[in-house]
């Protein structure tokens, strides 16, 4: 095992030794870049934040490819509805994965208020899932306050 350590030792060519190793903080820092990069290119694709609907227009408003609405429930008077938009990145996303990314935006975003979300619109793109129509689901909710917990103490008297 000596001749290991002795080994790791010698400079692998003539003048080697004086050639300075790069230093850790400018290795960390090239990492740090990579990184940053490829997260702010993965935030861009796919999703966008969750938007007033009064004041927003609708994914599906004006595209080549349209969408079926489905009506999920009546709005409850005196709450702001919002609209989120989830899309495949490829044509293997299915239509329930897009969907469940909505409603776990719009879940995300209403107990962020500490409220529950309520369904109002869904409009979900039609297959063929080919170039430039890929899933997408544009979820319209509101926030509603959360719904009582059912105690035992009153209900059972």
């Amino acid at each position: 095992m000596e001749y290991l350590s002795t080994w790791r030792r010698l400079p692998p060519w003539p003048g080697a030794s004086d050639v300075k190793p790069e230093t850790s903080l400018h290795r960390t820092l090239l990492v740090a870049a990579g990184v940053m990069t490829v997260a702010l290119l993965e935030s861009c694709v796919g999703t966008l934040a969750v938007q007033p609907a009064a004041t927003s227009k609708s994914h599906f408003e004006g595209s080549a490819y349209g969408g079926d609405t489905l009506t999920l429930d009546r709005p409850t008077p005196g709450e702001e509805s919002y609209r989120v938009f989830e899309q495949g990145r490829t044509g293997m996303v299915s239509l329930q994965s897009a969907r469940s990314g909505a409603e776990d935006k719009a879940r995300a975003y209403c107990q962020g208020k500490g409220r529950a979300m309520h369904g109002l619109v869904e409009t979900a793109a039609r297959p063929p899932y080919i170039q430039d129509n890929f899933a997408r689901v544009e979820l319209v909710f509101e926030c509603i306050p959360k719904p009582a917990a059912s105690g035992s103490s009153a209900a059972g008297r």
